[in-house]
C-alpha cells in the first residue's frame, strides 16, 4: 500500500508532494540554464568579444552538466513513472538525455549546439509532462 498516514500495513510512505516535485522543478531550471548557455552566451560573446577571454567554460562544463542532468532527470522521471504509470515522460527524458549526450560528443562541430538545444528542450518537456501526469494521477485518485 502506498500513501500518507500512519495506517498499519503501509509498506511505502511517499515524501510530501512538494519534495516529489522539487526534482522536476530543479531539472526544468537546469534545462533552462542549459538553453541560455547554448543560445544566449554565444550571442553575448559575439557582441562583447572581451567576455570570451574570461568565460571559456570548455568541454568540461558540458560533461559536468551532463553528469548532473542524467541522475537528476533519471531519478525524477523514474519516480514519477512509479507514481503515475505514464511512460511518456521517461521516454521523452531518455530522448532528451540521448540528444544531450550526442551534443557533448559532437561539441565544437556544426551539430553540437543544435543537438544540445533539442536535448534540453526535450528534457524540459519531459519534466513538465511528468509534473502534469503526476497531477492528473492525483486528481484521478480523488
Amino acid at each position: 500500500m502506498i500513501g500518507h498516514g500512519n495506517g498499519e500495513g503501509q509498506a511505502i510512505a511517499l515524501p510530501p508532494r512538494t519534495a516529489r516535485r522539487a526534482l522536476d522543478h530543479m531539472a526544468i531550471s537546469a534545462s533552462t540554464l542549459c538553453l541560455f548557455h547554448c543560445l544566449a552566451l554565444p550571442v553575448l560573446i559575439g557582441f562583447l568579444p572581451s567576455i570570451a577571454t574570461w568565460i571559456d567554460l570548455g568541454e568540461a562544463f558540458h560533461i559536468v552538466m551532463l553528469a548532473i542532468a542524467v541522475p537528476l532527470s533519471a531519478t525524477a522521471l523514474l519516480r514519477g513513472w512509479r507514481r503515475h504509470g505514464s511512460a511518456a515522460p521517461v521516454i521523452g527524458g531518455a530522448v532528451g538525455l540521448g540528444l544531450l549526450t550526442l551534443g557533448v560528443v559532437f561539441e565544437g562541430g556544426v551539430a553540437g549546439t543544435p543537438l544540445t538545444v533539442m536535448g534540453g528542450l526535450a528534457l524540459a518537456a519531459a519534466h513538465v509532462l511528468n509534473l502534469r501526469s503526476d497531477r492528473l494521477a492525483a486528481l484521478c485518485a480523488l
